[in-house]
């Protein structure tokens, strides 16, 4: 009975499970109470699950501007998971919460069928045995690097009233790999099917429902990148949906806070792997989001990932302005709060044919040359885009040497290379870093004394590297030990939602009377050691030396951008 139960300490046993259904891999953490790590386990899809035929968990035979994924492969890939950690000897029964991230702008268009199976599951049969193929409308599924729906942004955007108008109604102007344009190419593609489905799912939402055995709501922060969503309302915007597809709200359900909980696991779960009845469910977030969590630094904090695609995630508390370029996002931890999301396409594969073409693939070679050559590389800039940029919508390659006259004819071709590799090095990175803070700037960033720069991704890991964005940003630059902080971020949330709607709310006499005011996430996690570990301060003169070569970048990227709006043009007329 409750007046029996005794103080929060008693939750001591309990452990929190974090998933993360990336692009690549589907990952997996357990945590103890006091946040310590117990078990993890990876499943990669292009080596654990050869059948789907993917390379970078991409499938094999697209288009080149397509980036599609199978959905059954992520239900097997939980599979495998969870029975991972059971051989592992994870005591399952003590997981008291999950908590999950996945993969931005990615959809699942659930088939009758299917649905009636995920309300259905049998404990006896594996989950991808019965969500199989057919528990979907489709299994060539968009992910977050399909760039094929420019057509579908732009009739959604002039519909809407334009770019201002989505801007200010969504937190961004409509990009072609965000859901609402993957959702209404569909509807226009593949209408029988778009016509069937009976509910649409994110990424994050469809594990979310694989866990509790019914479709999951999509929550406000991933929901807020989908190009849907009113983000000062909090709620699916009407001219947005009407925009994009019929009778889509229905599809879509409700929006729901992050803070809220999806429901308890199936009894699928309880049957199968021995979790216990009551573990709750909290919904799953976008990977770019449970990253920021996983910091536990809520202001002043810029996350930088460099992986294939670099990415920059930034506290912006309340937004007064439309923003031009990347997504203005709902807070995960912080109510009535946003944060600002920025992707680039050209990340780590770039820096990946630079070292192997100046230093045959040695990275420390790499980085030896980036620290032969000077701050601000003697004036020397480059800009690559050799995939089709999302901020600025660009393509191409301009290199300019420390004399040239940026209104001159010259400027619009620069230089063919630089006369030493050092130089062709290091113009690489500054560029990219260059164009990353300027765009971070642009979306409302304020850089201070105080500015944390955290890094994450398998670029993280160069040196080279990371001295120059210390330089660039003028700010300390930090690593996140442990198995990385989206995972993390996944445990904390799980951690904090125990004791919000657990521990917090106990009515027995025992915990009323040790009851203090329901804390924040952040002041929940305040006494936890933030595991930042330094690896890289901004050198003096800094700012001095990049303030004026910002300027030049920013002005290489708008010539770029205006040269591949001419080569779209021609392309039209011909």
């Amino acid at each position: 009975m409750c007046h029996r139960r005794k103080r929060a300490t008693d939750y001591s046993g309990n452990t929190y499970l974090g998933l993360q259904l990336g692009t690549l891999r589907l990952r997996a953490v357990i945590v103890d109470s006091e946040m310590k790590v117990q078990h993890t386990a990876t499943v990669n899809y292009d080596v654990d699950l050869p059948e789907f035929e993917t390379s970078g968990g991409i499938l094999t035979d697209t288009h080149p501007d397509e980036g599609l994924a199978n959905p059954v492969m992520w239900v097997k890939a939980l599979d495998m998971l969870l029975n991972c950690l059971s051989a592992q000897g994870a005591d399952l029964h003590s997981v008291a919460a999950i908590a999950g991230a996945a993969q931005q702008h990615g959809c699942v268009f659930w088939s009758d069928i299917g649905l009636r199976r995920l309300c259905n599951l049998n404990a006896i049969l594996r989950l991808h045995e019965q969500l199989n193929a057919n528990a979907f409308e489709l299994t060539r599924t968009p992910v977050w690097l399909d760039g094929s729906a420019s057509a579908q942004a732009f009739e959604m955007q002039q519909e809407v009233g334009g770019s201002n108008d989505m801007a200010a109604i969504t937190g961004s102007r409509a990009y072609a790999r965000c859901t609402g344009p993957q959702i209404r190419k569909v509807y226009q593609e593949c209408p029988e099917h778009y016509e069937r489905t009976s509910r649409i799912s994110l990424v994050s939402s469809f594990l979310s429902s694989l866990l509790v055995g019914g479709v999951g709501s999509i929550d406000l922060c991933d929901g807020s990148g989908m190009n849907l969503l009113d983000i000062h309302n909090r709620e699916w915007s009407e001219k947005c949906l009407a925009a994009c597809a019929p009778d889509l709200a229905r599809r879509l359900m409700k929006p729901i806070d992050p803070s809220r909980l999806q429901g308890r696991v199936a009894d699928y779960y309880v049957k199968r792997w021995n979790f216990r009845p009551d573990c709750m469910v909290v919904p799953a977030i976008g990977i770019a989001h449970s990253r920021f969590v996983g910091m536990l630094l809520e202001k002043d904090l810029l996350v930088l990932t460099m992986d294939i695609g670099d990415g920059l995630m930034v506290h912006l508390g309340k937004v007064h302005r439309k923003m031009d370029e990347g997504q203005v996002l709902c807070h995960p931890t912080i109510p009535n709060e946003y944060m600002g999301l920025l992707f680039f396409r050209n990340g780590s594969e770039i820096r990946q044919a630079f070292c192997e073409q100046l230093a045959d693939g040695d990275w420390e070679r790499f980085n030896a040359m980036l620290d032969a050559t000077p701050m601000g590389n003697d004036g020397h800039l480059a800009m690559h885009f050799p995939d089709r940029e999302f901020i600025p919508d660009a393509k191409g390659t301009l290199r300019w040497s420390s004399n040239l006259n940026p209104t001159s004819q010259e400027a619009l071709h620069g230089v063919q290379q630089f006369e030493r590799p050092e130089t062709e090095a290091r113009a690489l990175i500054e560029g990219q870093l260059m164009h990353h803070r300027a765009v971070a700037q642009d979306l409302g960033f304020q850089f201070g004394p105080n500015t944390t720069v955290v890094v994450a991704g398998p670029d993280s890991k160069h040196r080279g590297i990371l001295q120059i964005v210390a330089d660039v940003f003028n700010a300390p630059v930090y690593e996140k030990l442990g198995p990385g902080p989206c995972l993390l971020g996944c445990a904390y949330r799980a951690r904090y939602a125990f004791y919000e709607h657990r521990e917090a709310t106990c009515s027995c006499r025992r915990c009323h009377k040790s009851q203090t005011p329901q804390q924040s996430f952040g002041e929940f996690f305040s006494k936890l050691p933030k595991d930042l570990n330094l690896v890289a301060s901004p050198r003096p003169g800094c700012a001095e030396v990049y303030a004026p070569l910002i300027v030049r970048c920013m002005n290489m990227c708008q010539l770029l951008a205006a040269s591949t709006s001419i080569h779209d043009s021609h392309m039209v007329l011909t």
